[in-house]
């Protein structure tokens, strides 16, 4: 009877185990970008665009650097993607008084490029340095 519930179990483990082992399908890979500028320091809420430059890839996804300075984002299939992070200050400036009184906008951008291979089933990482805009 002891022998006939230790293979019991033992089989119903087995058939579990290979029941699970079996299930090869890739999960999704993830792209994790960095933005820092050139002083090294996290640069928050910096639009990240990620998108193809294959003719037949149609791929675009667009976000925002969380307070980390990380924007990240998955994909079902492995895919090469180019990075491009840009972020716009701007300031107004007030001269004169009123009625007379004149607003002045300017607006400087900083940017950075890249690339990067996402896999399935692997977090791919691209740090990204942004500097003045050309």
């Amino acid at each position: 009877m002891m022998k006939k519930t230790i293979f019991t179990l033992l089989s119903a483990l087995l058939l579990i185990g290979v029941s699970t082992s079996c299930d090869n399908t890739p999960g999704p890979g993830t792209a994790e970008v960095k933005v820092y500028n050139k002083d090294g320091l996290i640069q928050k809420r910096v639009q990240v665009t990620l998108f193809c430059t294959e003719p037949e890839c149609v791929v675009k996804r667009v976000g925002k650097t969380n307070d980390l300075g990380v924007y990240t984002e998955q994909f079902e299939l492995p895919v090469v993607l180019r990075v491009r992070s840009v972020r716009y200050d701007t300031t107004i400036t007030y001269e004169g008084l009123e009625p007379n009184r004149i607003r002045k906008v300017k607006v400087d951008s900083v940017c950075g490029e890249g690339f990067i291979q996402v896999e399935n089933d692997k977090i791919a990482s691209e740090t990204i340095t942004i500097l003045d805009c050309k």
